[in-house]
């Protein structure tokens, strides 16, 4: 029996266009109609028996910023989510975009060779195939690997103590970030838990993003069981990457419909949450060196559809002498995938031009995101140092 299409609330929508006021893409690109006709108002063109919607569908950047407009509570990303699937299933989607959203099969080799795999990315050559081939842009910067990957760190690193957590790493950390890993690691067990990591594949946003729903549930069905595993054996998860939590905590059960989600997310926090939780029980951590640092923090859209504030933000500032601005500004625009491709480049530079801008009038040493898709886009557009918040959290500490 074939699936049906997943339910939506699209005719309680009352065409405020609040949504389209806060869509980055159609405030850069007169492409793109905005979420209101992209999400409930193109609504009677996704039965299965009609036809599709216009390609436009494929420039939804997936940040989320609709949703959290709505008065009416109109679930409009996943709206545009479901059209987009049912576009690419209709008109197939391109090897470019496998390649994108499958590179956590082979980043385990990028690693391994990670000398040379960095050479030929950095490669004008290999960079002007892939743009002539491919269409992933070649001024975009392809991420590097590292050598050894954090599991491997992790399989010689050794702490004991009564207290247990589950991490959620994230296949981009494990080859491209090893270091906010660690950090992730060194934090908890300053504040005395010893971590464990569970079994774990790629969580599957950037397939989602791309209108794959059957590649991102293959994902979960895999993940959730050995998440719960964890949870049952009276372990909570954290997370590092925004992007990996937003998957976890709502696409695999709002979406998706993966079993046991549900009681996965409950027990799953952003680690700056969860250090949050700690200090408001009085126990955290708080021994801190002094730090004469500047830097500016941008919160990236998926932790704002968390709707769990800003904890990174509150906690850098318990560092003495630590001078940290919020950015005010809204998408960083290069929604994972989105960026890379050659046809979305020029909207994704647009888009990232107002929090380029902001940047530039904090004048910051360094700037911090939680988002790895962030930390890229704003090395990208300002040349900056760009670190995960819990790396200075990490090197404030005494221990």
């Amino acid at each position: 029996m074939e699936k049906p299409w997943p339910k939506t609330n699209s005719d309680v929508c009352i065409r405020c266009a609040a949504c389209t006021a806060v869509c980055p893409v159609s405030r850069v690109s007169p492409k793109f109609p905005g979420p209101k006709q992209a999400g409930p108002g193109a609504e009677r063109f996704r039965t299965p028996g009609e036809p599709s919607v216009d390609q436009w569908i494929d420039l939804c950047i997936g940040c989320h910023l609709c949703d959290m407009a709505c008065a009416s509570g109109v679930n409009i990303s996943e709206l545009n989510l479901i059209a987009k699937a049912k576009y690419t299933d209709e008109k197939g989607r391109p090897f470019r975009d496998w390649l994108l959203t499958h590179t956590y099969l082979f980043s385990p080799l990028g690693s391994l060779f990670s000398p040379i795999a960095n050479l030929l990315l950095k490669s004008g050559t290999i960079r002007w195939l892939a743009d002539s081939l491919l269409k992933i842009d070649r001024r975009r910067k392809l991420p590097r690997y590292e050598s050894p990957t954090f599991r491997q760190w992790f399989k010689a690193h050794h702490f004991n103590s009564h207290k247990k957590m589950a991490y959620f790493y994230g296949c981009y950390t494990n080859t491209n970030e090893v270091d906010v890993a660690k950090a992730t690691v060194e934090v908890l067990e300053a504040n005395g838990f010893e971590v464990t990591l569970p079994s774990q594949r790629c969580c599957g946003i950037p397939m989602l993003g791309n209108g794959d729903f059957k590649g991102a549930r293959k994902l979960g069905l895999w993940n959730v069981p050995s998440l719960l595993n964890s949870v049952r054996s009276g372990l909570d998860i954290v997370f590092s990457s925004t992007s990996c939590g937003h998957m976890i905590k709502h696409e695999y059960s709002n979406l998706l419909n993966i079993p046991g989600s549900e009681e996965v997310a409950q027990h799953t926090f952003d680690i700056f949450e969860f250090l949050r939780n700690l200090k408001e029980g009085g126990n955290l951590n708080t021994d801190f060196r002094k730090s004469s640092l500047r830097a500016a923090y941008f919160a990236p859209c998926h932790l704002k559809s968390l709707g769990i504030g800003f904890p990174a933000f509150d906690i850098l500032q318990l560092i003495p002498g630590f001078k940290v601005d919020y950015i005010a500004a809204d998408c960083c625009g290069l929604g994972g995938t989105f960026g890379f491709k050659k046809e979305k480049y020029e909207i994704s530079e647009e888009i990232g031009r107002d929090l380029a801008e902001a940047i530039d009038r904090l004048k910051p040493e360094i700037v911090l995101s939680d988002c790895e898709g962030c930390r890229m886009q704003i090395r990208h557009l300002t040349g900056l140092k760009v670190l995960h918040p819990i790396q200075i959290l990490r090197d404030a500490m005494t221990r």
